[in-house]
């Protein structure tokens, strides 16, 4: 639904001027607030057609920053800067905005065709936008003869749709069957390709934020913890919260204890005379550690790499025995659960395929490298 809905496009909404260069948002210092909530000064930067997937658990404060955004709250503090225009005080139905609420919000006495021809979406060509959506089939019905994912195609035509300035998606797909959720994340994926819009994506769900997040960004209790390229936000968490609302699945406490030449650094996991890893240097602004200095140790399920005690090392580097703890099956992989010296856990993910001439059991000897890239320091 869009933050127009309410009023009657004017001559200026239907007709948008043209976009200034610059950024397509720009937060600069935003505090929002609801009831006893109030965030930190949130600042950030999106361009045309980029996305951010906003990423945190409930009570973060990811729904509040898109309400402000839009204009349904007033800040407390800091500016929104909309298409080059200061829209700080700016009423919703000015901002043009398209936006998917948690709840798709459709007129439940409305025709899918009517839904669409509601605010800012009053002058838009109703065929182009049925077929764009793949909607021409429901147009003549109701919101409560659509599926659920048939009404959040609705809902996302509604926030699409009549060039908006900037699309803000509150969970489009928390309320979706999840055996229907790839295909719409997929579609959704697709038309936000198209979109020359900036959005923001809300979501819960790491998975979700990286396959449509251009960027990614981690908040926490109302602050803004981490906003950078998915790549560079599940390989590099900035610090542990981070890397926990992530779900990296090995988090070990450890020490530097030197820095080699080539700039990566030498930590220690585990007890006195445990494991000794050699690391990836610090890239999230906060500095090299200092020798001595306490830090957590992440690494990712995905970049362990197993094989059978007697075969030949890769060369990865960081190459360890291990013990099988547990093997269990999962729909994409095969999660294992071994141990390191020192009672160091370590959690793995692995193919089926990989296993097919591997009788693997709990109890077996296996090899565990870790190559130093995917061998994350953040401070304690």
């Amino acid at each position: 639904m869009d933050a127009a809905s309410n009023a009657l496009p004017s001559a200026d909404a239907v007709r948008p001027a043209p976009t200034p260069p610059g950024p397509a948002l720009e937060l600069q210092g935003l505090v929002t607030a609801v009831g006893r909530y109030r965030s930190k000064p949130i600042s950030l930067r999106l361009q045309r057609g980029q996305t951010l997937a906003l990423l945190g658990a409930n009570g973060a404060g990811k729904s509040t920053l898109l309400d402000t955004i839009a204009g349904f709250l007033d800040p407390q503090g800091g500016q929104v800067w909309i298409a080059g225009r200061d829209c700080t005080q700016a009423a919703p139905e000015s901002r043009r905005v398209g936006y998917l609420f948690q709840k798709d919000a459709l007129f439940p006495h409305r025709s899918v065709a009517e839904n669409l021809q509601f605010g800012r979406l009053a002058s838009e060509d109703l065929g182009a936008l049925l077929d764009r959506f793949n909607l021409r089939a429901l147009a003549a019905r109701r919101p409560g003869q659509l599926s659920g994912g048939e009404r959040q195609r609705v809902a996302l035509a509604r926030a699409l749709g009549g060039m908006p300035d900037i699309v803000l998606l509150d969970e489009p797909l928390s309320a979706i069957d999840p055996s229907a959720r790839p295909a719409l994340r997929e579609e959704l994926a697709r038309h936000l390709r198209r979109c020359d819009a900036p959005s923001i994506i809300v979501t819960h769900d790491p998975t979700e934020a990286m396959a449509l997040g251009q960027l990614v960004g981690v908040m926490h209790a109302g602050e803004l913890r981490q906003c950078a390229p998915a790549a560079e936000v599940f390989a590099r968490p900035a610090d542990l919260l981070t890397a926990q609302l992530l779900n990296v699945e090995n988090i070990w406490p450890g020490m530097v204890t030197g820095a080699m030449p080539n700039g990566r650094l030498r930590v220690h996991i585990g007890l006195t005379g445990g494991i000794s890893l050699e690391a990836a240097p610090s890239e999230n602004g906060h500095g090299t550690p200092i020798l001595g200095s306490q830090v957590h140790v992440c690494v990712r399920a995905a970049n362990v790499v197993v094989g059978a005690a007697t075969q030949s090392p890769t060369e990865l580097g960081n190459l360890m025995e291990a013990r099988l703890l547990e093997m269990r099956p999962l729909p994409s992989f095969v999660q294992l659960q071994c141990e390191l010296a020192r009672g160091v856990v370590v959690m793995a993910h692995v193919l089926p395929w990989q296993l097919r001439r591997w009788p693997l059991a709990p109890g077996d000897s296996i090899r565990v490298e870790l190559h130093p890239e995917d061998v994350h320091v953040t401070p304690l």
